[in-house]
């Protein structure tokens, strides 16, 4: 855009008293000081444009609530910043943004910060005393920890900060009281704090690929549900992994489930304890019988299944997952119940069709 139609487009918003300005998309490099002649002006939009730092003129604006700049090539922020005392949502998503400066977290109203696929390494100390924050979003960085002082955002709803190298999380993360989403997966977590037994108003919790192997600190939290090893896992499963039982298989209805199931208690351990008999095996398939189902399920849950359970082992030949299925008690062959897996299909009539 020629600077002479951008110096138009302002001018104009300056008589009309727009609260709106638009100049998305423009491939912009620079902005003139005239902007700052907006006066009346609420929500800012400079996104996909090609700026590089935010000028003066813009942290002077004294009605802006809503500043967009997400796709621009912006490095670091002014500390001028903190001028814009009516500011309540700030976008620097898709920036390379490496270093937030201190006053940022002075601005009185800020209530949402978005910065999205950034290049932070760090979140500065003062983060705490920015207490209107309502929504922190600092999904794909390079967070390998978060300052304790986070602990006094009282206020804050969601915390996303997926995507990061985070080790461990603070040691009084319980002290966000209103937080009601927290997502953390794909981070480095090998455990979770005992504070975080206090978030009572926690709703959503997503610990997706992490290496933890301990869940039982959520079993107090009401209300809330945990992502983790790609599926929403029932309160059941909220203990050591190490405590997980071989007969969950059985009434497990969820199929990533119940390879998780086989992946982390093991196949032959399950096989142990649950006294299955091999009855058939045809390819990578084998069949298996549980005669004594009342001796393997607890006293309350006896009369659930009385019949001999059959059970279809398949190995999948691209990952190596084991999988295991329920199939009709009177199946004795394992072609048999492979071809009543797949709806009447033969597996060979599978190879032909494709």
């Amino acid at each position: 855009m020629e600077q002479a139609e951008l110096e138009q487009i302002i001018e104009q918003a300056r008589i009309d008293r727009l609260p709106e300005l638009y100049l998305n998309d423009y491939r912009l490099t620079s902005l003139p000081d005239s902007i700052s002649n907006l006066h009346h002006l609420e929500r800012l939009h400079l996104n996909n444009n090609y700026l590089t730092e935010l000028p003066d003129s813009i942290c002077n604006l004294p009605s802006l609530t809503n500043l967009f700049l997400s796709h621009n090539q912006f490095n670091s922020l002014p500390d001028s910043i903190s001028n814009l005392s009516n500011l309540t949502m700030l976008d620097v998503s898709y920036n390379p943004i490496s270093i937030l400066p201190d006053s940022l977290f002075k601005l009185p109203n800020l209530a949402e910060l978005a910065i999205w696929s950034g290049k932070l390494y760090s979140l500065p100390e003062n983060i705490g005393d920015c207490t209107s924050l309502i929504n922190l979003h600092l999904l794909s960085n390079h967070l390998d920890s978060l300052p304790e002082s986070i602990e006094n955002l009282s206020n804050l709803s969601e915390l996303s900060l997926s995507c990061n190298q985070i080790i461990s999380l603070p040691i009084n993360i319980g002290k966000l009281s209103n937080l009601k989403y927290l997502s953390l997966n794909h981070n480095r977590l090998t455990d979770l704090p005992e504070s975080i037994s206090n978030l009572s108003n926690l709703r959503e919790l997503d610990l997706m690929n992490n290496s933890l192997t301990d869940l039982s600190v959520l079993k107090n939290i009401s209300n809330l549900k945990v992502r983790y090893f790609n599926t929403y896992l029932p309160r059941r499963y909220w203990t050591k992994f190490s405590d997980w039982k071989p007969e969950w298989l059985l009434d497990e209805e969820n199929t990533e489930l119940r390879r998780i199931l086989i992946q982390q208690i093991g196949y032959e351990k399950i096989c142990q304890e649950l006294k299955t008999i091999d009855l058939d095996t045809w390819r990578e398939y084998i069949l298996l019988k549980i005669d004594k189902i009342k001796e393997i399920y607890s006293e309350d849950r006896e009369s659930i299944i009385t019949e001999p359970m059959v059970l279809l082992k398949m190995t999948c030949p691209s990952t190596q997952h084991i999988h295991i299925l329920r199939v009709p008690p009177e199946m004795t062959s394992a072609e048999a119940a492979i071809t009543w897996v797949n709806h009447g299909i033969h597996p060979d009539e599978f190879a032909v069709q494709t």
